[in-house]
């Protein structure tokens, strides 16, 4: 599951100098370099994430030297982990919602902890945040790309349709299935929508997709190991390279490489004529701004723009369903098979307000889904507990595996098809014919990873965009990390205008399954007495914003090309250069601005 063990792929690359290497990509620990202290290649990638390795990917055949620095290993470990630590101003989390957070990213993360990482999740390993997600992937709304006068700061310089070839190719490389999340998709599965329905004029079906890997059939896409398995060609991976500045020339108006230090703090220097600075959201506002030889504000920052309009998704539980109701309402909003000429792709349905609504109602763009509880007395959960000898109450938690048997035997068959000596094309099968049949029941190899687990209720959870606001930003601490490096300073707050989304989302939903003669859920108590400051609204980890794209210097950091405002040749990759978030999880725009991105590189002398 999470971790995938990389020694096979190692093993196989025949040794070529100091690295190991195969005929398409050659990966080398910088610490390992030798007494070289200068490199020079086409491309440099700052980054080794899904926006890095994409436009890597689509550099294939440009005949361009590329260099990808990542700055941490094949896999996360614990010394890289504290490189992400970022500092959160005071007043960012109150106790219930540092609660939540801390309990909902731990449970896909490795090293990751809320005191570390006080805003984000930020992951260090070839393939990025796809260490930590769940393969959960959609595209943006058009209404996403347009300017909304009850939005402010609304509208990109670039239209949904200008991202249509891109986004094509983004799929296959997330081994996505058809770009369909909305009702339509019931017409492609060859179904009706299940009756009854709320209103399709309020609300209609979203559906997420989900992102499998194409190497191990239990688990979701890592990009880090399908990258290895067809790098682009010629590329070479940099790991344990941090980088610690960025260069231009003396004018500041040219890129012309880095400064990377190894795990033993020695400096390296790195020069390109095309620099990509694919770092995430927080990372790219942070090097932009440390780098102050031409610019004593930093790079692409002449007004002051680098590091605001930060943006999350923020979430809440809204509303939940009734004992009697779960099962038939998990049923209804829960996961979907596909059958396409890629295999078997699985959907979840939520429900989003319409467009109409929204610019009646001046609303955020926001879609509701449907999460189970686990029990308290799950049979997993308490074998985990077990077998770190982080058990409260020894005997309780071996009553409650002898209690669920089912649950037990399932989960080890499960396992079992997840053993090295089960052949790839029978598990991928098996996994397939479950996604197509039993689609509720593959997801619980994706959210739980790979256990079933004793549920006990069912959340109305919503999450929505944010009103890209300047006063929310990265800035620069005094702190530094272990190069001297200063730590990022988040500031980000939830607004008036998100906070008032997500409460009307579940009144939205509530009214219409009671319209439609559905089972009603429970609205929470926050959101009926409009107590905001009781809601336990916390980040999704889709940190987006600080560089964002704007024809305008004074309100944005790159151009519709991604390039950083007055420094040629410098250029932004990732959710940073999002002007306004969507609430769609972001990594299929993600790959499919930096899949444009490499269009546009391909095309520079």
């Amino acid at each position: 599951m999470l971790g995938q063990d990389h020694s096979q792929l190692a093993d196989s690359r025949p040794a070529s100098g100091p690295a190991n290497s195969n005929a398409r990509v050659r990966i080398m620990d910088l610490a390992e370099y030798g007494e070289q202290h200068k490199d020079v290649c086409d491309v440099l990638i700052v980054g080794g994430g899904p926006a890095g390795l994409s436009v890597a990917r689509g550099l294939d055949g440009s005949k361009k030297d590329i260099v990808i620095l990542e700055s941490g290993g094949l896999e996360e470990s614990a010394e890289t982990e504290a490189l992400n630590e970022v500092v959160a101003t005071e007043g960012t989390w109150n106790s219930r919602q540092a609660l939540r957070r801390a309990d909902y990213h731990k449970a896909l993360t490795r090293h990751w902890t809320h005191a570390r990482q006080g805003y984000g999740v930020r992951c260090r390993s070839l393939g990025g945040s796809t260490a930590s997600w769940a393969g959960k992937s959609a595209a943006f709304d058009e209404i996403d790309f347009a300017k909304r006068d009850w939005v402010p700061n609304s509208g990109w310089p670039i239209s949904r349709s200008d991202l249509d070839s891109a986004q094509e190719r983004a799929l296959k490389i997330l081994n996505l299935g058809p770009n369909c999340c909305d009702d339509d998709l019931w017409a492609l599965m060859r179904r009706n929508c299940p009756d009854p329905r709320p209103d399709p004029e309020v609300l209609r079906s979203f559906f997420w997709q989900f992102s499998r890997s194409t190497i191990d059939p239990m688990d979701v896409l890592r990009a880090g190991r399908e990258f290895l398995r067809d790098a682009p060609t010629p590329c070479r991976v940099l790991t344990g390279a941090t980088v610690v500045e960025l260069l231009t020339d003396e004018s500041g108006r040219r890129a012309t490489g880095a400064v990377v230090a190894d795990k033993h703090g020695i400096h390296r220097t790195v020069l390109a004529s095309t620099v990509v600075l694919a770092a995430s959201a927080i990372e790219n506002a942070r090097l932009l701004l440390v780098s102050r030889k031409s610019n004593p504000m930093g790079l692409g920052n002449a007004h002051g723009t680098v590091g605001r309009y930060l943006m999350d998704h923020p979430c809440a539980v809204v509303a939940r369903f009734k004992e009697p109701d779960i099962v038939k309402m998990s049923e209804l909003f829960g996961f979907y098979g596909l059958r396409n000429p890629a295999g078997v792709t699985m959907y979840m349905r939520g429900l989003a307000p319409t467009p109409e609504v929204q610019a009646t109602e001046g609303l955020l763009n926001c879609a509701a889904f449907m999460p189970g509880e686990r029990a308290p007395d799950d049979p997993w959960d308490a074998a985990k507990r077990l077998l770190k000898r982080k058990s409260d109450n020894y005997i309780s938690d071996a009553l409650a595996i002898l209690r669920s048997p089912k649950l037990v035997a399932t989960g080890l068959g499960r396992m079992a098809l997840q053993s090295p000596l089960v052949p790839k094309g029978i598990s991928q099968f098996a996994v397939n014919q479950v996604i197509r049949f039993r689609p509720n029941l593959a997801a619980e190899e994706y959210l739980t990873r790979g256990l079933p687990h004793k549920l006990t209720g069912l959340e109305i959870q919503t999450v929505c965009e944010q009103v890209p606001d300047p006063e929310n930003r990265v800035t620069l601490s005094e702190k530094t990390d272990k190069y001297g490096t200063q730590l990022p300073l988040v500031r980000w707050r939830v607004g008036e205008a998100e906070m008032r989304t997500l409460a009307r989302s579940a009144c939205l939903v509530a009214n219409s399954f009671e319209n439609a003669g559905m089972p009603v859920p429970v609205v929470d108590d926050w959101v009926t007495a409009e107590k905001y400051d009781e809601a336990a609204v916390i980040d999704m980890a889709h940190t987006a914003g600080t560089t964002r794209m704007s024809e305008d210097p004074r309100t944005g950091v790159v151009d519709r090309n991604c390039q950083v405002h007055g420094v040629d040749g410098l250029f932004v990759a990732g959710a940073s250069v999002f002007p306004t978030s969507g609430h769609a999880n972001p990594t299929l725009m993600i790959v499919s601005l930096a899949t444009r991105l490499a269009d546009h590189i391909s095309g520079r002398p």
